[in-house]
Order: C-alpha cells, then sequence, then structure tokens
C-alpha cells in the first residue's frame, strides 16, 4: 500500500510506504514500516522513525532526526542527516548533508556538504505583463595605470 500525504503531521504508524508531495512542510513523528519518499519542492522533517529506506527525490528535501532502518538516499533532492541511520547514507546527484552528531552504522558515499544546505534556489520570473529590463551595454574597463616614480 502506498500513501500520498500532501503537508502537515505524520503522526501515526503506517504500513506501506508514503510519499510525500505537498506544498506544506511536513512532520513525520509517527513509524512507517516501509520507504519514505520525499519529492516535489516538497520538506519533510523526519523525527519518527522509518523502517524502510528514506530517499530524498528530484526536488524534495528530508531532514533526519529519528531512526532509518535501512538506506537514506539523495536522489536528486536535498539531504540532511543529524539522527541514526542503521544502513548507508547515499548520495546518487543530491545535495547531502551529515551532522558530526548524527550516527550512521553503514557507509557515507558520494560528495557531502560541510554545513547544512541552504533552500534552493528559486528562478527569478518577471511578473506577468511586466517589459524586461532594458539592458545598456558596459564600457570596457581601462586598464590600471602604473604607479607614479618616486621624486627626487
Amino acid at each position: 500500500m502506498v500513501r500520498i500525504f500532501r503537508g502537515g503531521v505524520l503522526d501515526e504508524r503506517f504500513e506501506g510506504s508514503v510519499v510525500v508531495i505537498g506544498p506544506r512542510p511536513t512532520t513525520m513523528t509517527g513509524l512507517v514500516r516501509g520507504d519514505l519518499f520525499v519529492r516535489d519542492s516538497s520538506v519533510c522533517d523526519v523525527t519518527g522513525m522509518v523502517s524502510g529506506n528514506l530517499l530524498a527525490e528530484r526536488t524534495g528535501k528530508a531532514v533526519l532526526r529519528g531512526l532509518v532502518t535501512k538506506a537514506a538516499k539523495a536522489a536528486g533532492g536535498d539531504l540532511e542527516v543529524y539522527g541514526l541511520v542503521q544502513g548507508d547514507v547515499v548520495n546518487e546527484g543530491g545535495r547531502l548533508y551529515v551532522d558530526k552528531g548524527a550516527v550512521v552504522r553503514g557507509k557515507v558515499i558520494g560528495q557531502t556538504h560541510s554545513a547544512p544546505l541552504p533552500p534552493p534556489e528559486k528562478p527569478v520570473t518577471p511578473a506577468p505583463g511586466a517589459a524586461p529590463a532594458p539592458t545598456t551595454p558596459v564600457p570596457p574597463a581601462s586598464p590600471p595605470k602604473p604607479p607614479a616614480a618616486p621624486g627626487p
């Protein structure tokens, strides 16, 4: 069984996989007996337990403060690990941060960041009907002048 969750507090025991795709942030304080997928620009703060895999996919962000019994993966999304992972922590094309206080019983595989991850940058789009800003050419900078020679 798969459950689609669209934000809020997930504080129950659920048998099967859960997919978080909500526009609102999600706090998972319960138990998921299966895999937890975070995708589609959603953010999930996991303080509960996932007895399966945790996957931050596409543009999703998972912040693990609880327990994952298998692997935790950044598969195109963002993953921050502060809790306990009994399997591997893997970066597969996403962004990964593992806190110095986190416990990983498996291996950390792939590139990691040295600090918590900033939110992804949103592309700037002009308002509908707005004219694009005029661009003026910038004159090239003149070369620097050599220092003056000291006088007699």
